[in-house]
Parts: C-alpha cells; sequence; structure tokens
C-alpha cells in the first residue's frame, strides 16, 4: 500500500494517456499490420519463425506482443491496439521515473512523461499496431537508465546485458546503445572519462558484430539512403518543429531560418549540459541526437522517427530550466516556475488539440482499411483452396494520397501498396486474414518461368469491391500477361496448408 501512495503520480500520464486514445480502439487494423500477423500465424506453428527477421527487419519483441495478442483476442482489432496503448503508456511512465532517476524533481518528471506521451511526435506508437518497435526500444533504453547503478553502488551486469539484448531484439536503432551507456557513465555515474569510454567501448563492440551480422544476412536491401547533404536538412527542421517553430513534414525538408536558429539554441543548452553536468541534460542529448544517427540519410521522415528524440529533447529543455532556476532567488525561481508551467501547459494542450486531430486522419484510414476487409469477407467463402488466384487491381483510386492532400492534423507518411488492391493490403495477408483458417496461410507465388503455366482463377477489385472474373482459368499465365499488358497491376496468389507445430 506505501509503495502505491508512493508512486501514485507516476499513474496520472497514462490515465491521461489512455484517455486521449480512447479512440484508437474501435480501430481497425491497417497496413503492415496484416502482413506482422501473417507472420505470426505462421509463427505459432513454427517457432523459429519468433526469432526470424520480417522482411529484412529484425524486430522479434514485435513478434512477440503480436502473438500475445493474437492468443488473447485471436481476431479482434481492439485487442491489439489496447495492448499498444497500454505500451506507450507503460514507457511515459518509465520515463517519468528516468526523469526522476536522473535529478529532476517530481512535478517536472511528470511534465515530462505528460509532454511525451501525449505528443504528436509520439503518437504514431500508440495508434499503429505495426510501429510499436519504436516503444519496445525506448523501453528498453528506459529501463537500462533505471537500472544504472548510482555512483558508489554495485553494479548489476547480467541485468544490463538482458536489457541490451532486449534493445537489440526490438528494433535496428539499438547500436547507438553505447552512446547513451557513455552518457549514463559520465553523466550520471560520474565516471571519468577514461571509464566512461571504458565502458562504452563493451556496448559499441557488441553494436559493431551486429552491423556486420545485418548486412551480411541481408546484404543490398537497405537501398532507401541517399548520400546528399540536402537530406541533413531534416535535423535542423526536426529541431525546430521540438520548439513549435515549424510544422513537421515527413519529405523535402526545408533548411530556414528557424531552423538554423533552433540549432543554435539546442546546441547551446548541449554546451550547458555538459558543462553543469546535469544527468538529465546529458542523457537528454544523447536521446536527442543518437537515434537519428542510423537513419540520418534516409530522404524521408515519418513521425515515429522522432519517438526517441522527442524525449531526449525534453529532458535537455527540462534539465536547463533546473540549471537556470537554481540560479534565481526563492521569489524569482517561484515567478519562473509559474511562467514555465503555463507555457508547458499550452505547449501540452497543442499536442493534444494536433493528436486528436491526428487520430481523426488516422480514423480515415482505419475506414478505409476496414472497407475493404468487408469486400474480401464477401468472396472468401468461395475463394478456391487447390489453385492460385491472379488477384487484379482495377479500382483506379488512391485512397491514402487523398487522405494525405486533405489531413487535419499534421504532414503524414503514407505507404501506398501500388499493386495491392486499393493500394491498402498486400493481397496475400488480406485473404489469409479474412479466410480464418489456422491450417492454412496464404502466399505469394514465386513467378519463375513456367510456375503459372496451370489452372488458376482470376479475381478482379474494382471500386465496388471484388468480383471473380474466372474461378477456373486454364492457364493462368496467359490470363495474367493479358490483364499486366493492359495496364492493371497484379499479385499473384494461393493457399498452403501449415503445419500443426514444427521447429
Amino acid at each position: 500500500m506505501r509503495f502505491c501512495s508512493k508512486y501514485f503520480w507516476v499513474l496520472i500520464s497514462p490515465t491521461l494517456i489512455f484517455l486521449l486514445f480512447a479512440r484508437v480502439f474501435s480501430f481497425s487494423l491497417m497496413g503492415d499490420d496484416f502482413q506482422l500477423l501473417q507472420h505470426v500465424h505462421q509463427a505459432l506453428h513454427q517457432p523459429r519463425l519468433l526469432v526470424s527477421d520480417f522482411d529484412t527487419s529484425y524486430r522479434p519483441t514485435t513478434i512477440w506482443t503480436l502473438a500475445l495478442d493474437r492468443l488473447l483476442w485471436d481476431r479482434w482489432a481492439g485487442g491489439f491496439h489496447l495492448q499498444s496503448v497500454l505500451l506507450h503508456s507503460i514507457v511515459a511512465c518509465a520515463l517519468v521515473l528516468v526523469g526522476a532517476k536522473l535529478g529532476l524533481s517530481k512535478p517536472v518528471s511528470l511534465a515530462l512523461g505528460l509532454l511525451w506521451g501525449l505528443s504528436p511526435f509520439a503518437s504514431e506508437t500508440a495508434t499503429l499496431v505495426s510501429s510499436r518497435f519504436d516503444d519496445l526500444l525506448l523501453l528498453c533504453w528506459f529501463c537500462l537508465v533505471l537500472a544504472w547503478p548510482r555512483p558508489g553502488m554495485r553494479s548489476h551486469p547480467w541485468l544490463l546485458a538482458l536489457l541490451t539484448v532486449l534493445a537489440m531484439l526490438s528494433k535496428e536503432t539499438w547500436v547507438v546503445t553505447p552512446v547513451l551507456v557513455f552518457a549514463l557513465a559520465w553523466g550520471f555515474a560520474r565516471d571519468s572519462l577514461a571509464a566512461s569510454f571504458k565502458k562504452a567501448l563493451v556496448f559499441f563492440a557488441g553494436a559493431l558484430l551486429y552491423v556486420g551480422i545485418y548486412f551480411l544476412c541481408f546484404p543490398g536491401d537497405k537501398n532507401y539512403f541517399r548520400y546528399d547533404l540536402r537530406v541533413l536538412a531534416k535535423v535542423p527542421h526536426s529541431l525546430a518543429s521540438f520548439l513549435h517553430l515549424e510544422q513537421p513534414v515527413p519529405l523535402e525538408f526545408p533548411f530556414t531560418l528557424r531552423g538554423g536558429l533552433a540549432t543554435v539554441v539546442v546546441l547551446l543548452l548541449v554546451v550547458l549540459a555538459v558543462k553543469t553536468r546535469h544527468p538529465a541534460g546529458i542523457f537528454g542529448a544523447s536521446l536527442l541526437f543518437a537515434p537519428m544517427l542510423p537513419t540520418l540519410l534516409v530522404p524521408y521522415q515519418p513521425s515515429r522517427y522522432l519517438v526517441a528524440p522527442y524525449a531526449g529533447f525534453l529532458l535537455l529543455i527540462l534539465a536547463s530550466l533546473a540549471v537556470f532556476f537554481q540560479k534565481l532567488g526563492e521569489r524569482s525561481r517561484r515567478i519562473a516556475s509559474v511562467a514555465a508551467g503555463f507555457v508547458g501547459f499550452l505547449v501540452l494542450l497543442a499536442h493534444v488539440f494536433t493528436v486528436r486531430a491526428d487520430l481523426r486522419d488516422w480514423a480515415r484510414v482505419s475506414d478505409a482499411h476496414a472497407r475493404l476487409v468487408r469486400q474480401a469477407e464477401a468472396v472468401a467463402g468461395e475463394f478456391p483452396l487447390d489453385r492460385p488466384v491472379a488477384v487484379v487491381r482495377a479500382d483506379g483510386t488512391n485512397v491514402l494520397r487523398d487522405i494525405a492532400l486533405s489531413v487535419e492534423g499534421w504532414p503524414k507518411l503514407f505507404y501506398v501498396r501500388g499493386s495491392d488492391p486499393a493500394g491498402l493490403i498486400d493481397a496475400a495477408a488480406l485473404f489469409e486474414w479474412v479466410l480464418h483458417r489456422e491450417d492454412l496461410q496464404v502466399r505469394p507465388v514465386p513467378e519463375s518461368p513456367g510456375s503459372l503455366n496451370r489452372r488458376g482463377a482470376v479475381l478482379l477489385y474494382t471500386r465496388d469491391g471484388f468480383r471473380w472474373v474466372s474461378r477456373d482459368e486454364p492457364n493462368l499465365r496467359v490470363a495474367v500477361e493479358a490483364w499486366r499488358g493492359r495496364g492493371f497491376p497484379v499479385r499473384v496468389i494461393e493457399v498452403r496448408p501449415l503445419p500443426r507445430l514444427t521447429l
């Protein structure tokens, strides 16, 4: 009971997060959610897939949480969203505790958790089931902070190693962990520079080994980098967005005077944190810049790229304010605290209104996916189990583009699957979802020479839904070439049996 009363104040942030994000419990699954759950479905029959990559992304902890969701909720999308919001709330709680451990007062630490948890910079992880890997990585990093020994106390290397391994299994960005370790050792534990580098070097060796193995296993698939200095404008643009000087954009980052001003201000705060050796400021600076490094040359920036950097930015800002307030007299400190609290409240309100607008945009995306699922369910009962099916897209629409051009919230970056129905859901994942057969999976047919020279079926997708063109096509290759020759995208999929359980 004493423990509950001691930490009751920490629960304020998850309560408000649940209230703000309650709308997502009615959302459909969206986009990559279906393909991830397709992978989970197969992994529950072949457990080795629980530790395998998903489309060259190595994030097993996401697969594990989705497997738990599937066992608990089956196909109820609300259950999947519930765990995402719950995870987001837990991360916000962990951030509150991190702020307190790194020297911030309880009210300031609570403000830290609220400003991050209710922020549009972090809202995508609570909205999209397939984006929870950012929250999982942050949770590992925050637990690493909470487990880090205070000056003069004994460390627990096995616990730190376990948390590092979990971070590695959460997202590839974990490779910047050595920077965070150095910040903890030097800024929080008060180790010397030499000792701090020595501790970080151990983590750096592990990260270097991981990078080598990762690119060895997935060679040549990281073609989304652009080696162009103009892409680096995303950094000052992000800093200006954090300071609410610019609205964040996911593409074509402008380099403006406001971005330059924001960069100067943030760098001055970093200098202040280093000069005063404030634990929250030093760790915040590392969390702000280090997670940006792996995606620095990626020519686009969805909001999920800013989940960790924004937490670091808030830590840096609040630590700088704490240092500033210490230099003031008692009366001036009270006045400055009231002024800072008022500004923080206004920022929080701006966050809440922006997230609510963003959720209205995501509701439109959800409705489009739900409509497509209903259309697929209408023909699922006639889906042939003994032959491949060519799914022809002939709807001529681009729902995601239409939503992107008329958003109420911040600009959004959607991934349009041009060859799949409505450009929304991978055809194989869609029909595996609507068939809902535990013993069956739906997979794309590799189109090697001669692979389609057999009986098949043709399923046409138009604005009105799916319609069978032919359920018994004598030579599917001829039909596929004919449709493609007329300019229609085609996906060829087929049903395959799943084993009961095999390694």
